[in-house]
């Protein structure tokens, strides 16, 4: 009854476009080895990273078909256009499953030495991942047989009762308090009035789907809170510095090959320093010295590598130089554009997290208002910026990803590098994009509940998770929160700090300085 169908066909578009955008994605990262081979690591990519973006498109899908039934129908009557609960339950176990067993045994894989055969690689592969499964199926059904309930409060009211000759019909709303002095009973409006209100906790069992993706939000959230925070930072700040460094001119061929030469030169000396530190750690092992030395080393070489990019772009080749140098130009204004909005979509995170998600109770609801005011514009209006808000919010964690990488203490592990980043790393680094995509999930069902109200996912995060035994205190504290917040905050004056530390320095190390003052 009252159904908006053409959410089935926007559905579809929407996905087909995230495909193709992931697409796009793999080929920007994917280092020059992989090219035209290794087909089955690059589907397992595309996929894990179209099924983190769906989960986030699902929110305001999932807003949209909540209101495609007029307020005139109940909800047990409407006839909604998407099941959006088998979605949520589908997406969220197919993720559990790359998580767990299709990307670490495609990882084992594609890890094994070139020389094994087809099949002792997948049989190797095939044992990794069984140990894994039966691990984490050992913890997560001993965790769910003690600890898998949902402990919700219950508030009892107590009331007394009456026939209809004895209550008049205007008391009808009214708590009937039991009179025990004289049998008779009275109207009274305090059901509590003769015994005080009573709480209590009520335990009841949740479904083992349900459990498995608190456990897995618990994890994600730790992600969330790093890369999330750091991108939130990071976005606008990379953006704006791209643009305010851009290359200003073109240089001539002369001058190209001279600004080569001299990036050549010190390219062979970053060799020799590195072989230097190879020989001092076979002959006294890794120190603090040779760990220094050889952090040293990767800022040169990265300083070179985005001087090389640089010297590319001031100096186009082909047959339609002016072209790419137009194009070059226009990219970087769009770098601009982008880092002016994501500056303004940053601060109304932070904004949005202090005034309604810190205080209890919230200041304002700030973002909510401004969605459903939106939405009496014009229905798509608050539906495209809700889901604009969510979205961001997974490049944040994407950004983090790239930015920092995952560390082991000091030590940054399968770090992603544009156009030079193995399959094995772009692996690695979708799990943890799929990870963190459950946390960014609850986050935004949390933060806009004012407006993504009555909603499947709502149900799910709101409901169970939040109450889960032994792990809603986390919630209830908004420890993550907090957290969040903080290392976005830290994140942002670390980079401010550093921007205006460093550029001096990184302006006299770089080859192109000269040509960029010229």
């Amino acid at each position: 009854m009252g159904a908006n169908y053409f959410l089935i066909p926007v559905a579809i578009v929407a996905a087909a476009i995230v495909v193709a955008i992931n697409l796009y994605v793999l080929v920007h990262f994917q280092h020059p080895n992989d090219r035209n081979q290794s087909y089955f690591p690059k589907l397992v990519v595309v996929l894990g990273l179209s099924l983190a973006t769906w989960s986030i498109l699902l929110l305001p899908l999932d807003v949209a078909n909540n209101a495609s039934c007029s307020d005139a129908v109940i909800r047990s009557e409407c006839d909604f256009a998407l099941p959006m609960e088998e979605l949520w339950y589908a997406v969220y176990m197919s993720m559990f499953l790359m998580v767990v067993v299709v990307v670490p045994w495609t990882f084992f894989f594609y890890e094994q030495e070139e020389e094994d055969t087809t099949r002792t690689k997948a049989k190797s592969a095939s044992l990794w991942v069984t140990g894994v499964v039966a691990g984490l199926a050992i913890i997560l059904g001993l965790c769910y047989a003690y600890l898998g309930f949902v402990e919700l409060p219950v508030t009892s009211l107590k009331s007394g009762f009456s026939t209809l000759a004895a209550a008049p019909i205007t008391s009808a709303s009214r708590c009937i308090i039991a009179d025990a002095a004289n049998g008779m009973t009275s109207a009274g409006y305090a059901c509590d009035a003769t015994g005080g209100v009573t709480t209590e906790e009520w335990e009841v069992r949740t479904t083992f789907p349900v459990y498995v993706i608190a456990m897995s939000s618990i994890a994600a959230w730790f992600l969330l809170m790093v890369f999330g925070g750091v991108g939130m930072a990071a976005i606008p700040i990379d953006l704006l510095k791209a643009y305010v460094g851009r290359p200003r001119k073109v240089i001539t061929k002369s001058e190209y090959t001279r600004i080569a030469g001299k990036i050549a030169e010190a390219t062979k000396a970053v060799m020799v320093e590195t072989r230097e530190v190879q020989r001092m750690e076979r002959g006294a092992g890794k120190s603090r010295t040779t760990r220094k030395k050889l952090a040293l080393i990767n800022k040169k070489l990265a300083q070179l590598e985005d001087d090389e990019l640089t010297l590319q772009k001031m100096y186009p080749q082909g047959e339609d130089k002016d072209a790419t140098w137009s194009m070059t130009v226009i990219m970087y204004h769009v770098a601009l554009l982008g880092g002016v909005v994501a500056a303004l979509i940053s601060a109304f995170w932070m904004l949005h997290i202090v005034l309604y998600m810190m205080p209890d109770p919230p200041v304002s609801s700030f973002l909510n208002e401004f969605f459903i005011a939106m939405d009496e514009a014009w229905g798509l209006f608050g539906t495209t910026a809700f889901a604009t808000f969510c979205f961001y919010l997974i490049l944040c964690v994407i950004k983090g990803n790239v930015k920092i990488g995952f560390r082991l203490l000091l030590f940054s592990v399968y770090p992603m590098k544009i156009g030079g980043t193995l399959m094995s790393s772009l692996l690695f680094n979708v799990n943890l994009i799929m990870l963190s995509s459950i946390a960014v999930i609850q986050f935004c069902a949390q933060a806009f509940d004012g407006y993504a109200i009555d909603t499947e996912v709502s149900n799910i995060f709101g409901g169970e998770i939040q109450n889960l035994k032994g792990l809603g205190v986390l919630y209830e504290d908004k420890v993550f929160i907090y957290c969040f917040f903080a290392i976005a905050c830290v994140s942002f004056l670390y980079l401010i700090q550093g921007e205006a530390r460093g550029e001096g320095k990184k302006k006299k190390k770089s080859y192109l300085s000269a040509s960029d003052d010229a």
